[in-house]
């Protein structure tokens, strides 16, 4: 990318000095000097000719450079929206996760589920069947 942003550059150095030669030829030609000599005439205008012609090719030169970089900017913005639906999708599913073993993290004697047989490999279950309802939603 580098590389296109310093043929860009470079476009732009020869636009600034194509231009004002451009315009310049335009005002020889169009005197009436050189409309009285008709062989200089033809050179200057041929010389005209020239740089108008350099001038759309520095043009379209400079909108493809343009254009390449809108290509890369779009391709790394797509990149960026595929990790980030894969971090909201990890995130959806570990954020109600913490939540229950935070809960269950605490030091309480009062809850039922403690006491329970089988309460461990209870929570166990439903945290499981959460993450697998949720994979379904998302």
């Amino acid at each position: 990318m580098n590389e296109v942003f310093g043929i860009r550059s470079d476009l732009l150095k020869l636009r600034r000095t194509i231009i004002p030669m451009r315009d310049l030829l335009y005002r020889i030609v169009n005197t009436n000097m050189m409309k009285s000599d008709p062989n200089r005439h033809a050179y200057f205008n041929d010389i005209y000719d020239h740089l108008l012609k350099l001038t759309e090719i520095v043009e379209s030169n400079r909108d493809m450079t343009a254009d390449l970089r809108d290509s890369y900017q779009t391709l790394n913005s797509n990149r960026m929206n595929a990790i980030m639906m894969t971090l909201t999708i990890v995130s959806t599913i570990f954020i109600p996760l913490t939540f229950i073993v935070g809960v269950y993290g605490m030091n309480f004697d009062n809850m039922p589920e403690l006491h329970w047989k089988y309460g461990y490999f209870g929570v166990l279950i439903f945290m499981g069947l959460l993450v697998t309802g949720m994979l379904f939603v998302v």
